[in-house]
């Protein structure tokens, strides 16, 4: 089935949502995305997003507000952070043809969890690595191990903690500048030993810069090896303005992608992209994004694999 065939379904979700409201709850529906603002995939590409969706769900009209939105984007896989209720999470998945969700145990709150389009992406597991390590993973990494056209892609699914001052303490091992740079330097490492020459995509919000001076940048591990690893998203900070960056309430960009050398030529295509996707927008004004859905908006890269 061709992916634009779903918008024949959001009828049947605009039906479904008026039947989950609750007495009284305003709840808007999304209407069909005619100005193409929510599109991202293609029937070609792989698409996979990060999406920190803010203690889900952030409020009543959560569910089918996502709902609505995720047909419209196209992505094949989609990592999320911060879900806090693992059965609500679930019904979002029910409520979206063609897709079906993982969710962690590694954690009872911020939880991480993917959705996927059953048509396009073949998942062969769905593990998290580092699970109990704490100090560098107050939430252990997710794992996704999936076939698309053919391909095999692990994408490795990252919420790292948050907060500091633009200052790694060195005497302090608990200093959250430290803990970043410590998990980047864990996860450089897991794929060195565990997906030599697999095709890697590292998604998540990763609360820190990726454009800083070496001496307080926690991911010089991964910018020290360009022949090994590049964020796809670079463009983005490099040039932040209020329309391209992730989070946008600081003019800040936090939430990244990054892919291994066995994608770079996929990232060179000339179609390939990373961007956010502008729900905000789509919803009217970010005032009514982030009191429905989040204060981060979704990143996306779009792979032309071949």
């Amino acid at each position: 089935m061709n992916r634009y065939l779903r918008y024949a379904l959001l009828p049947l979700l605009a039906a479904l949502a008026l039947a989950f409201a609750g007495c009284g709850t305003n709840t808007p529906l999304v209407p069909p995305d005619e100005d193409g603002i929510l599109s991202f995939g293609t029937d070609q590409s792989l698409e996979v997003v990060t999406w920190n969706l803010r203690t889900f769900p952030l409020d009543a009209s959560s569910l089918q507000t996502i709902a609505q939105i995720v047909p419209q984007m196209q992505a094949d896989v989609i990592a999320f952070q911060e879900i806090m209720d693992y059965s609500a999470f679930y019904e979002l998945a029910n409520l979206i043809p063609n897709y079906s969700a993982y969710v962690y145990n590694a954690t009872t709150s911020y939880r991480l969890a993917y959705l996927y389009d059953t048509r396009a992406v073949q998942v062969n597991d769905a593990y998290t690595i580092f699970e109990g390590e704490t100090n560098p993973f107050p939430r252990a990494p997710y794992v996704l191990d999936l076939d698309f056209q053919g391909r095999n892609v692990k994408v490795v699914n990252n919420h790292f903690k948050a907060f500091g001052n633009n200052h790694i303490d060195e005497t302090d091992p608990w200093d959250e500048e430290v803990r970043r740079r410590l998990a980047c330097q864990l996860l450089d490492q897991y794929i060195v030993e565990n997906f030599p020459d697999d095709s890697v995509i590292v998604v998540g919000d990763l609360n820190d810069q990726i454009a800083e001076p070496p001496e307080y940048n926690v991911f010089q591990v991964f910018l020290d090896k360009p022949q090994e690893y590049r964020f796809a998203d670079m463009h983005i900070a490099l040039d932040p303005t209020y329309n391209t960056v992730s989070y946008p309430s600081y003019l800040s960009h936090i939430d990244h992608i990054m892919v291994s050398n066995e994608l770079f030529g996929a990232l060179d295509h000339p179609e390939s992209e990373c961007r956010v996707i502008r729900v905000d927008e789509y919803l009217g004004s970010w005032q009514n994004y982030s009191d429905q859905i989040s204060d981060h908006r979704p990143l996306g890269l779009k792979l032309y694999l071949y």
